[in-house]
């Protein structure tokens, strides 16, 4: 990246409404060993009123940019970022970025126990992307949305996604260690109760009471993952303490609309480093303790269901959507499509992405029909596009075969990007790069767009993606019981199943019954399955040629690389 603006290999880019969540976060860590870029939206390199004070000893460096002036590389994707390794991996979105900081001060901390504790059970406190948690979705849309948008305008009304927190905080936690943290909770209320007294006969042995577990005290929430203080606290406590602070409510009025949430943000006001962080950030957080109450009042969380089902419905749907299409899988000749995997160097090979054999050579086989795919398409100088790349076997392979050829792994995962970047660090490949975050966050250009088993409404994004971009799409689809409506997703997508009265509960029972595949190809229900994922394909298809595309499905050779073997491909016309 240009060298008047980066020192170091690591540069986090952020924008308005993400600053008040990272401020306080870098605060409560100290000392970070890289650069902040505050981002303009004007040629003008005048720092915005971002709402808290830049901790400024906490960076290396503080600078800005304006919008206009940003690297190609961190224009690709939605702010804030962090470029890594002079712009080789780019880290997108809000929750992406907060435990990078954390991470990256665990890495170089001594003393890290406490800070490890706020990534929650095996570190994945906010680690789901915003499509699949609703925790996610909170802290990095609709939370900085508040602070941008609702509170100058604010009325009368709480904003709904207040109203969401104060929901998630009346329900019951959901915890791995759930068990253990009931029983310390009886051990403090029923101490004397657990171990029976000392009796007369020193040589009888004092017995304890077998507790059963439904006979346990429930736990309320203390925190937003359950009793833990996490991560995910000091992501929400900007938007909570903007909001408490600027809404046109007192105190009075929110203990009774939102008492969880103001006892939520007293307790928070308790931890004196959260205190100290905020004030390093020229913040003082609101005494409420007068206001804060312990009662809690009925939620209900609704949640939807279908009224039909695979045994009784889905022959006549499949009977309905067969009058509809008819389905037609074409095959790659295996000639063309196969892969002299023997004259790669070893880091091109699945192997090295830490797969067994037998799972390698499958995946051998399911590369193979997407590089093929992708073949008859590309043009020299293409940009291609490996969504949802996991350890980055196809993007490797087509940056190694395709080396006029510019290759970007998009991804969501740290750990499978961590394995992709080991194997192009061997590789010494010069034309890809990584970006680790959500679909929605990647807006670069591209020409061609891939995606090898992309999870149920993953693989809808990805085709909408392509589609929004004019570039081409291979595609293998997977977990077709895992589409849903989404904000931005609504099925079917096809005006032709729409017009033909196809419902969003009828597609989505197809969808199940497309997971009914499996490694007994010959069964019935198999057999089922994979006429089922073919409708379903069938409707990503025809909305992709509704938009001008040449579409074609295909089934992965050799048949057995899986049992979700289509693809489907897509070519503008």
């Amino acid at each position: 990246i240009d060298g008047n603006l980066v020192t170091l290999s690591e540069n986090i880019f952020m924008y308005k409404n993400s600053a008040q969540a990272i401020f306080l976060l870098s605060s409560f860590c100290g000392k970070l060993g890289v650069n902040l870029c505050l981002v303009t939206n004007s040629s003008s390199t005048k720092i915005a009123n971002f709402g808290f004070v830049v901790p400024s000893a906490i960076f290396s460096d503080v600078k800005t940019i304006s919008i206009q002036n940003l690297p190609d590389a961190v224009g690709a994707c939605v702010l804030p970022c962090v470029s890594v390794n002079h712009g080789l991996k780019i880290i997108s979105g809000l929750c992406h970025v907060l435990r990078y900081i954390l991470k990256f001060k665990i890495k170089n901390h001594d003393d890290s126990k406490f800070l490890k504790g706020l990534l929650g059970h095996k570190q994945c406190c906010l680690k789901a992307s915003s499509e699949i948690s609703s925790r996610t979705n909170l802290c990095e849309v609709l939370a900085p949305q508040i602070i941008d948008h609702w509170l100058p305008s604010y009325d009368s009304d709480i904003p709904p996604p207040i109203l969401q927190f104060e929901g998630h905080m009346r329900k019951p936690i959901v915890i791995h260690n759930m068990d253990k943290m009931q029983r310390i909770v009886l051990e403090r209320l029923e101490a004397k109760d657990i171990v029976t007294k000392e009796p007369p006969n020193k040589k009888i042995k004092a017995r304890k009471r077998v507790i059963k577990t439904n006979d346990l005290p429930p736990l309320e929430h203390v925190f937003t993952e359950g009793v833990e203080f996490m991560i995910s606290d000091l992501a929400l406590l900007p938007c909570m303490h903007s909001f408490i602070q600027l809404s046109g409510h007192k105190l009075c009025d929110l203990k009774l609309s939102l008492p969880l949430t103001l006892l939520w943000y007293h307790r928070l006001h308790s931890i004196d480093d959260v205190v100290k962080a905020a004030s390093n950030c020229g913040v003082k957080l609101i005494p409420v303790s007068e206001f804060v109450g312990h009662k809690k009042t009925n939620f209900e969380n609704g949640t939807y269901q279908l009224d039909i089902t695979l045994r009784r419905d889905l022959p006549g749907i499949i009977v309905k959507v067969n009058e509809l299409v008819n389905i037609k899988f074409e095959n790659l000749e295996r000639k063309c499509i196969e892969l002299q995997w023997e004259t790669f160097p070893s880091s091109v090979h699945p192997t090295q992405g830490e797969l067994s054999l037998a799972r390698a050579s499958r995946k051998c086989h399911q590369i193979e029909n997407i590089v093929g795919a992708v073949m008859e398409t590309c043009k020299k100088d293409d940009v291609i596009v490996d969504f949802c790349s996991g350890g980055g076997h196809v993007g490797i392979v087509l940056a190694y075969l395709l080396p006029s050829c510019k290759v970007i792994l998009v991804e969501n995962k740290e750990e499978s990007l961590d394995r992709a970047y080991q194997r192009i660090q061997t590789l010494k490949l010069k034309n890809i790069m990584l970006y680790q975050c959500n679909l929605d966050q990647f807006s670069k250009d591209f020409d061609i767009g891939i995606a090898l088993h992309a999870c149920g409404v993953a693989t809808d994004m990805v085709l909408q993606k392509c589609i929004s971009n004019h570039a081409s799409f291979v595609i293998s689809p997977c977990c077709y019981g895992k589409i849903q409506n989404t904000a931005t997703l609504t099925y079917p997508q096809s005006s032709m199943f729409k017009n033909s009265l196809i419902s969003y509960e009828q597609l989505v029972l197809l969808g199940h019954g497309g997971d009914q595949t499996s490694w007994n190809f010959e069964s019935e229900k198999s057999k089922q399955g994979k006429h089922c994922m073919g409708l379903v394909d069938s409707d990503r298809c025809h909305f992709a040629t509704e938009s001008n595309y040449r579409t074609k499905m295909y089934t992965m050779l050799p048949t057995n690389c899986s049992p979700k073997n289509n693809l489907i491909v897509g070519v503008l016309k």
